[in-house]
Parts: C-alpha cells; sequence; structure tokens
C-alpha cells in the first residue's frame, strides 16, 4: 500500500518569541500638567439620553448595561425616566469616560448626547 504525505512548502524559517522592542514614546514637557488635562474645561460630563420612540424600551436598557455596567435595575430606571419625561442623565464622568459611552450608545442606535457639568451647580 502506498503511503500519502501531505505536500510541504518551502519556505523560510520564521524566529517566534524574540523581544518586541518598542521606541520609548516622547516625553512632554509642560509647566502646568492639571491645566493641559483640562483640555476639554470641565472634569465632570454628563451622558443624556433621550425618547426617541424607535427603539424599544428593551434594547436601551440592555444597551445602558451593556454600555456602562450599570445594574439592570438602574438601567431600567434610568430607560423609563426618559420615556416618561423625554430625557434622563445616564451618569457623570470624566470628558474621555463619557465620550467612550456617548459613543457606544450612539452606536446601538440611542439618541444621546454629553454635555459639561457646572460644578457650582
Amino acid at each position: 500500500a502506498t503511503v500519502m504525505m501531505p505536500a510541504t512548502i518551502e519556505r523560510e524559517d520564521i524566529k517566534i518569541g524574540g523581544p518586541a522592542i518598542l521606541d520609548r514614546p516622547e516625553q512632554r514637557k509642560t509647566d502646568d500638567p492639571v491645566k493641559e488635562r483640562k483640555g476639554m474645561g470641565h472634569e465632570a460630563w454628563e451622558v443624556r439620553i433621550y425618547n426617541d420612540g424607535l427603539n424599544t424600551r428593551e434594547h436601551v436598557a440592555r444597551s445602558l448595561v451593556q454600555v456602562t455596567g450599570m445594574t439592570e435595575m438602574t438601567a431600567y430606571q434610568t430607560m423609563m425616566q426618559a420615556h416618561q419625561n423625554g430625557i434622563a442623565v445616564v451618569g457623570r464622568w470624566v470628558y474621555e469616560v463619557a465620550e467612550m459611552y456617548h459613543d457606544a450608545l450612539r452606536s446601538n442606535g440611542i439618541i444621546c448626547d454629553i454635555v459639561p457639568v457646572d460644578e457650582e451647580s
């Protein structure tokens, strides 16, 4: 009986597992790192959702849980507030986090915005 062997392809040896070499990121010197960090002007930002008549209440609540990690009960209460009042505050975060949640909710089809919060109020 003839034994069939799989065909082999000649190729160069590839080295795997060597150390990765990364360039050190450039360090920018700044006189006041706090001032630079406040590029968006405010430390607290609110993400708000709106009742749109397009998304089901279940979809809105599920998106809130998946995007922000809030509990199902909190998500349901937030969704109902938007459903009954037309608008609801999802939460308050630093700008980068609020922007991330806002973008993720929008990609789920949720109508929302992001607004700075006046700390004095």
